[in-house]
């Protein structure tokens, strides 16, 4: 679908339906996290290469391996 990427406002970006995830890294006194947000945004294809996101249509994470999510 070709629109206005919900991320960083490019118009006229194929673009695809994600959930956003917010990454906190491991560190001494602080345990990884992932938190998915549950609004869908629609991001071009170069946010979903820099940006950690769960695909809508086939459910592949994005930048965020399954390994973080798995614990």
């Amino acid at each position: 679908m070709i629109s206005t990427c919900d991320s960083c406002g490019r118009e006229g970006e194929e673009v695809v339906a994600v959930h956003r995830l917010y990454v906190t890294p491991e560190s001494w006194d602080t345990p990884a996290a992932v938190k998915r947000v549950d609004e869908v945004e629609l991001w071009c294809f170069p946010c979903t290469t820099h940006y950690p996101h769960e695909r809508l249509d086939d459910g592949t994470d994005g930048s965020v391996g399954t390994d973080c999510r798995e614990g």
